[in-house]
């Protein structure tokens, strides 16, 4: 007859109970990534009250996003995640007369925003590009 000691057994335990968490951890995530995307047709930048740049309009020609802005908007940041950009982020560039472009890749779908002179960052905005 076998005889498991304590050690063996709580062993066990601590595996299933890793596992365990290990598996939910996975399922919310994909979960998360699989609840559909809830978008507004706006193109308004309003995070904050006080922000007065907006997105005009976002255009794609040959392989390039293009993006026109308004008001105080100073820098674009475009992801192919939905996750909000911190200021500092790596993605930011400079606007040139409220106007930019970018080259992108077909069969993706990009978030784009922008960033005014106070440092405040809009919504996303975002846009499939798909192949013609």
């Amino acid at each position: 007859m076998l005889n498991k000691s304590n050690n063996d057994t709580n062993s066990s335990t601590f595996i299933i109970i890793a596992g365990l968490f290990v598996l939910f951890v996975f399922t919310t995530v994909t979960a998360i990534n699989l609840m559909p995307d809830y978008e507004s047709n706006s193109y308004f930048a309003k995070d904050d009250k006080d922000m007065t740049a907006k997105i005009e309009e976002i255009t794609i020609k040959e392989d390039k996003l293009f993006i026109k802005t308004s008001g105080n908007s100073v820098e674009y940041c475009v992801k192919t995640t939905r996750s909000r950009p911190n200021s500092n982020a790596l993605c930011w560039n400079d606007l040139n007369d409220n106007e930019a472009s970018t080259s992108i890749i077909k069969n993706k779908k990009y978030y784009v925003w922008i960033k005014d002179s106070d440092g405040m960052i809009s919504n996303y905005k975002s846009i499939n590009v798909n192949e013609d």
